[in-house]
C-alpha cells in the first residue's frame, strides 16, 4: 500500500484552509486544489509498504509531542501552492526522531528536507506574474495546528482524487 505518516488537520483548520482556497480561486488562482478532506501535514512519505507492522512499531518508539504549529505564509514549492508553518523545535525534534526510528527499522522513506506545510493546490497557475500570495483572510493569519496525534495513512490513487485512510493513529 502507498503510505505516509502525517499530522491530521482539525475541523477548524480544515475550514480555514478551505476558505483560503475559495478566496484564492476568486482572485484567479487556478490549478488542482486539494480536497479539504485530504488536508494533512506529511512527516514522512514512505511509498509502497507491504506490511504496516514495522512502520507502526517504529512510530510507537517516538512519543508524539504536545505542541501547536502556527501559520507562517503562503508560498510556492515549484508549482505547488502550500500553507507553510513557522519553525517549531518540538516538531522538528519529533520529525528527526521519527525518521531515525524508521532508519533503525530499515524502512525506506523520501529523504527530502522536512518543511512543515499543507498542500493547497498542485499545478498552480497564478493570474499574473507579479501576483502576491499574501493571505488577506484574518483567520489564516491566526491559523494554529495542534499536534495531538500522528497517523500512518494509506493512499489510493485509483480514482479522480486520492483517497486517504488512517491505518494507525498514535496519540
Amino acid at each position: 500500500m502507498r503510505s505516509f505518516i502525517a499530522l491530521p488537520v482539525t475541523a477548524d483548520a480544515r475550514r480555514t484552509l478551505e476558505e483560503t482556497q475559495a478566496a484564492l480561486r476568486r482572485k484567479g488562482v487556478r490549478g488542482r486544489f486539494t480536497p479539504p478532506e485530504n488536508h494533512h501535514l506529511t512527516l514522512a512519505f514512505l511509498g509502497n509498504v507491504e506490511d504496516p507492522a514495522p512502520v507502526i512499531a517504529a512510530m510507537r518508539r517516538v512519543p508524539v509531542p504536545k505542541t501547536a504549529l502556527r501559520f507562517d505564509r503562503l508560498t510556492l514549492f515549484g508549482d505547488v501552492l502550500v500553507a507553510l508553518f513557522r519553525p517549531n523545535d518540538a516538531l522538528e525534534r519529533y520529525a528527526r526522531a521519527l525518521r531515525d526510528s524508521l532508519d533503525e527499522a530499515g524502512i525506506k522513506y523520501d529523504r527530502q528536507a522536512f518543511r512543515p506545510h499543507i498542500t493547497l493546490c498542485r499545478k498552480t497557475a497564478l493570474p499574473c506574474p507579479d501576483f502576491r500570495l499574501s493571505p488577506s483572510e484574518r483567520e489564516l493569519r491566526g491559523l494554529r495546528l495542534p499536534v495531538k496525534e500522528v497517523r500512518l495513512m494509506s493512499s489510493d490513487l485509483s480514482g479522480e482524487t486520492p483517497q486517504y485512510t488512517a491505518v494507525y493513529t498514535q496519540r
